[in-house]
């Protein structure tokens, strides 16, 4: 059986929530783990992804004073507040590095049945023709109205956009997650957005569309065991490594922390 760990950060700045999710995957082959990370942040951080220009957030006036982080994944911005925010790394010597794809939409299933436990219906957005349906069909909503925001492919904010492993419901993102790929371990991590945030009113997370309650402790502890079950391991909850906190230091210092990465045009 691979080697696992589990670990669940305290809210933290998004400089020092990127770098550790860098960290562990440059050191993934050292210490042999496959990592689940839990975390949190400390205050509304907006994340810009790897190829937005820093210039681009003028776009977005109420994230206007969230601080600034850059992300080493692709995709649109995220304003990371009331949200469960996860990582999975695994490392060349386990078979799920190779099956970027598969472990991709397992993730996701895996949080989509959590709320169907509990009687939501989220789904993969998968193709034009669902995200046609929904628009000509919205269904009613807990009490925002019904219509879902707009899709937007160039949107600045990921949430605004949509792509086929997404999770949605009633038209609405509620989970995106993104990959990078070193050495051959992989990194997947990703959003499960529960409740809007006053820095992107127009978001909404499946609180506010159900009127459920999810924490982010409810649904860290739900998901782990299927997580567990569908990578075949028990996790042990642990910390970083020494070596990983040396590298945390080391990738916040030249590129999270460093103006020339965020400030990017």
């Amino acid at each position: 059986m691979q080697r696992a760990r589990l670990i669940i950060d305290p809210p933290s700045t998004g400089s020092w929530n990127m770098a550790v999710d860098q960290a562990i995957l440059e050191t993934a082959d050292l210490t042999g783990l496959v990592t689940l990370r839990f975390y949190q942040w400390s205050q509304p951080t907006l994340s810009l992804g790897y190829f937005q220009k820093h210039a681009d957030r003028e776009q977005h006036p109420s994230s206007l004073n969230c601080p600034l982080v850059r992300r080493r994944t692709g995709g649109g911005a995220i304003v990371h507040d009331r949200e469960l925010t996860y990582s999975l790394c695994v490392p060349s010597s386990n078979r799920w590095s190779s099956q970027n794809e598969e472990l991709y939409d397992a993730i996701h299933k895996i949080i989509i049945g959590v709320f169907k436990e509990d009687g939501l219906t989220t789904a993969l957005y998968r193709d034009s023709t669902a995200a046609a349906n929904l628009a000509e069909h919205p269904p009613e909503l807990h009490g925002i109205g019904n219509s879902p925001s707009p899709v937007d492919p160039k949107a600045f904010l990921c949430f605004r956009r949509r792509s086929p492993g997404d999770v949605v419901f009633n038209g609405h993102k509620i989970v995106g997650s993104a990959q990078r790929r070193l050495k051959n371990s992989l990194l997947q991590h990703g959003s499960v957005l529960y409740g809007k945030s006053s820095s992107a009113p127009e978001l909404y997370g499946i609180n506010d569309l159900s009127g459920s309650k999810y924490t982010f402790a409810e649904l860290a502890s739900r998901l782990l065991p299927s997580i567990e079950n569908y990578l075949g391991t028990n996790m042990d909850r642990q910390n970083l490594t020494e070596p990983e906190n040396i590298a945390v230091k080391r990738v916040q210092n030249s590129h999270f922390r460093n103006p020339k990465w965020l400030n990017r045009s």
